[in-house]
């Protein structure tokens, strides 16, 4: 096993019973893909998408915004049964994830899923 590297206790025996082979050796190889994987291009981002999709009125406004080009903020209020400043802030994540945008014509906030959302939703 490499010097140094902290291991879980247990975690060495268990892959060995999965794997049936010597798992001491493996651990830190595995440990290096993580690395690799998460630090790659794009992580980020998709992980950023995920968190925004996570939450049941996010998805919501996303379906819903699938079906229909534009949205008013007050039109998901009524869906969601939300108050104004919920609607605002779960927008405002998924803007942030790059999933919708939205433009101000005079008071109202209107949202469409942005062109580049990247997300295939039902």
């Amino acid at each position: 096993m490499m010097a140094g590297a902290k291991v879980e206790l247990g975690l060495v025996p268990r892959l060995e019973r999965l794997t049936g082979e010597d798992a001491s050796c493996c651990v830190p190889e595995y440990r290096a893909l993580s690395r690799e994987v998460t630090h790659a291009q794009g992580f980020a981002q998709a992980l950023t998408r995920a968190r925004a999709l996570s939450d049941r009125s996010r998805m919501t406004a996303v379906i819903l915004l699938r079906r229909r080009p534009e949205l008013c903020a007050c039109e998901i209020q009524a869906v969601l049964g939300v108050s104004h400043a919920t609607v605002s802030h779960h927008m405002r994540i998924l803007s942030n994830a790059g999933i919708v945008q939205g433009r101000r014509k005079g008071k109202w906030m209107y949202y469409r899923l942005a062109s580049a959302a990247g997300v295939d939703i039902p």
